[in-house]
């Protein structure tokens, strides 16, 4: 996609963090706005705050969990304005903890959102890309995790390694279709938004979390660390310019290589992964000075 003027965009987990950004960036670029989310009073906020700057919106609440909803938005966006061009999966949740120690629902949840959200929306969504012809672009929103299996992590990380294959055998079935739509995997590292607070959004009737992961110190740890990551209009900005030039993969951090490249060097020598991890109150482990991880 190269010109986005009048075109549509819908996005997933759009009402706040990364979501909201990328519906102001692609509203900038002339694109009308197509934001679901799970919480009714986020996208009650956001709408009016997008159409004061001047940007053609609407709001649908959304759980990308059930495929029902998923094809309900996709009604909504026709019925609104005719076409779908970008579509954004974006919604995300993550929780913290020893795999041993997780429960099912646990795990049930992340992949819920994170992993059936992105099926969701490419099953009930690219289909009308197809039909219209018009060419369009299909983004997900994984993480620097995805090439990772960060301790105390797991479920996330596998999750969002899970949408990154996704995206490939996307990529490559687009392409080899000629459909002139392009697909863009987004992998920031630490970003600032809330989604060490999923849990406002777990489903009722789900084992309750433990009392570490309720514990104030835990929550506070959480927040210091997720506050150290970059602002989500930078996301969203690398993010436009990966759809302009068809960009698959779409990083924001200059270490990204050097991870990449070490990862793959230690699976090609047959070696022992490095250690990454978590500590039970959410912060960094002790890395070695060389871990392309490490925080600064």
């Amino acid at each position: 996609m190269k010109d986005f003027k009048d075109k549509v965009a819908v996005i997933t987990g759009g009402a706040s963090g990364i979501g909201l950004a990328m519906a102001e960036s692609f509203g900038a670029a002339g694109m009308k706005l197509v934001i679901a989310d799970i919480e009714q009073a986020a996208l009650d906020r956001a709408v009016p705050a997008l159409r004061a700057k001047g940007f053609e919106a609407i709001g649908v609440r959304t759980d990308v969990a059930k495929f029902a909803e998923m094809q309900a938005l996709a009604a909504a966006t026709l019925e609104a304005f005719g076409k779908v061009h970008l579509v954004v999966n974006n919604a995300g949740v993550s929780i913290t903890g020893p795999i041993w120690e997780m429960s099912l629902d646990d795990w049930r949840w992340v992949y819920d959102v994170n992993f059936w959200g992105v099926v969701h929306g490419v099953k009930a969504f690219t289909p009308i890309q197809l039909a219209q012809g018009e060419g369009g672009h299909v983004i997900i929103t994984a993480s620097e995790a995805a090439f990772l299996g960060i301790g105390h992590h797991s479920p996330y990380c596998s999750s969002k390694a899970a949408v990154l294959s996704v995206g490939l055998s996307l990529h490559s079935e687009l392409a080899a279709a000629n459909s002139g739509i392009g697909v863009s995997v987004v992998c920031p590292g630490m970003v600032d938004t809330q989604i060490h607070r999923s849990w406002r959004n777990r489903p009722t009737g789900d084992r309750p979390w433990s009392d570490r992961e309720r514990a104030d110190g835990a929550r506070a740890g959480a927040d210091a660390f997720q506050a150290r990551g970059v602002p989500p209009q930078e996301i969203a900005r690398v993010t436009l310019d990966a759809v302009r030039e068809n960009r698959f993969y779409v990083f924001n951090t200059p270490h990204w290589g050097k991870m990449i490249a070490s990862l793959r060097d230690v699976a090609i020598a047959g070696g022992n992964p490095p250690v990454h991890t978590w500590g039970p109150d959410l912060r960094p482990a002790a890395r070695p000075a060389d871990d392309p991880l490490r925080p600064a």
